[in-house]
């Protein structure tokens, strides 16, 4: 009789039975674990949080992230009931999740400070899915208005309201000695992206080296945030500003190379 006879056919078979059965059993067990889990239910929020302006003058030169210097507290909407709290990291931002519901968000600097000023902004959680936000910390400084500033004064660019931001974007130190009587900064382009309080995009504006930037908006509160078109390693941190009815507001911003 060959190897491969009746009665190896009969092992072959049963041994293929109890495979087939442990893997049945393995399979089952994996189902009725992913039926019996249940989600938590939560959603996430992230946000970052920011301050400024910082001087009256340079926003982005003089404006900083509150790095690990702000408390962000979440409290049910319309009340004072405060549900979670929980401190920025290192660049500002931070994360938590929360039953479905809106929610009232404010951040506030570490320690005990009556400035800056916070501001509440209302965030609606909805169950696995992820919320972003933005919250600021107002120093209540403000820049002046720039003098003899049109809308006409910028060609080629439509202004809508009679009111707005202008301005130029430079970088620097573009060396990393600086000489007497030398600039060691330069024109640059940038883009800027203008934000509401509510955390709502308004206008995105290029700026050139050449001829700078010019956006006109309803009068309001923004958070203004600048993005070097040159390098990524060029920074300007993010910054609030309030642009006053039928006023232009000159603004320099400048983006730091890095180089020392």
């Amino acid at each position: 009789m060959s190897e491969g006879g009746p009665s190896t056919m009969r092992k072959m078979t049963g041994l293929t039975a109890i495979l087939i059965a442990a893997l049945a059993v393995v399979l089952f067990a994996v189902v009725a674990s992913a039926a019996g889990a249940q989600p938590d239910g939560r959603g996430l929020v992230t946000g970052v949080v920011v301050m400024g302006p910082m001087l009256p003058i340079d926003p982005g030169a003089s404006v900083e992230w509150p790095a690990q210097k702000a408390v962000v507290r979440a409290y049910v909407r319309g009340t004072d009931t405060l549900v979670r709290t929980v401190k920025t990291g290192a660049d500002g931002r931070f994360s938590v999740r929360l039953d479905p519901g809106r929610y009232r968000f404010r951040a506030e600097p570490a320690g005990v400070s009556t400035l800056p000023i916070p501001h509440n902004v209302t965030v609606k959680v909805v169950t696995g899915q992820t919320a972003r936000t933005r919250l600021w910390l107002d120093t209540g400084l403000r820049f002046p208005a720039a003098e003899n500033v049109k809308p006409g004064d910028t060609p080629g660019r439509q202004q809508k309201y009679p009111q707005g931001l202008e301005g130029t974007t430079r970088r620097g130190p573009i060396m990393p000695v600086s000489r007497p009587g030398e600039p060691n900064d330069q024109p640059c382009a940038a883009t800027l992206t203008v934000y509401r309080y509510d955390g709502s995009q308004v206008a995105t504006v290029a700026s050139t080296a050449a001829q700078g930037f010019a956006v006109s908006l309803p009068a309001g509160r923004y958070i203004v945030e600048p993005h070097s078109a040159l390098s990524p390693m060029d920074r300007a941190a993010v910054f609030s500003i309030r642009v006053p009815q039928r006023e232009w507001l000159s603004l320099t911003i400048v983006f730091d190379t890095g180089i020392r």
